[in-house]
């Protein structure tokens, strides 16, 4: 019997992970999946604004403290529905003063904490829970940046921030593969460059529309579509995807 669409997307009571969820993009995430009566349980160094997030300080690159979380979440709820891999940290120096410390901190959150939140989840959830997980890669982890755009001064966008990104989208086909008859759908949205007025240049952000065929930068609302429908009922059989939203800027 086919389902209404309210149906397929009714995300109320669903219990959801958001990593990540003080900064932009998670902030925006929290929001919605709370306007759609969903218990959201967000992780981060960093407490959240909304006071509705059930928020948990965490540092996710820690084994056994991001165990601990979801332990705890499972023996409140019995079950976790939704995963959004989300949190990710970069470096905006020249690569000549990259280090290891930095190549370590950048795989450890891009990467290794990812893979650590579907390692535990995937070992704990039962074919009922329905389990979806959405990894938030990069358009960087796509293409590579148009130099052309950078000025003295902006954040300039880092090679080992768009490797981790692109490992992500590999991690994700993995893993959408091994748990497909887990009941577990793994996938990737690969965003293309955020609008944020505290950090970019007005000549940063003409240069960037140029690249780009819808001629402006995101708004975190232009991913929401994309989330609800990983995870909901309708991407039951869409599994190991990436989904790139960039405004077209990786047709050029």
């Amino acid at each position: 019997m086919t389902k209404k669409i309210s149906e397929l997307f009714n995300f109320k009571n669903k219990v959801i992970i958001i990593t990540g969820c003080s900064g932009q993009l998670g902030r925006e995430l929290s929001d919605f999946f709370l306007k759609n009566n969903s218990i959201v349980y967000g992780l981060d160094k960093i407490k959240p604004r909304n006071s509705k997030i059930k928020f948990i300080k965490c540092d996710i690159v820690e084994d056994k403290e991001l165990k601990k979380v979801i332990k705890k979440i499972y023996s409140k709820h019995k079950t976790i529905n939704i995963l959004i891999n989300n949190a990710a940290v970069s470096f905006f120096q020249n690569f000549k003063y990259r280090n290891l410390k930095n190549f370590k901190e950048t795989i450890s959150t891009n990467l290794y904490a990812p893979f650590n939140a579907i390692k535990f989840l995937s070992a704990n959830s039962k074919k009922r829970d329905n389990l979806k997980i959405i990894n938030i890669s990069s358009i960087y982890g796509v293409v590579t940046p148009n130099f052309s755009i950078y000025s003295k001064g902006d954040r300039f966008n880092s090679e080992i921030y768009g490797a981790s990104k692109a490992a992500l989208i590999q991690i994700t086909k993995y893993f959408g593969n091994l748990l497909a008859n887990k009941n577990i759908c793994v996938n990737c949205i690969s965003p293309g460059g955020i609008e944020n007025l505290n950090l970019q240049k007005k000549k940063f952000i003409k240069k960037y529309n140029k690249n780009v065929p819808k001629n402006r930068l995101a708004k975190t609302t232009d991913f929401l579509a994309a989330v609800a429908f990983l995870s909901s009922d309708f991407s039951n059989y869409t599994t190991g995807q990436n989904i790139v939203i960039d405004g077209g800027l990786s047709l050029k």
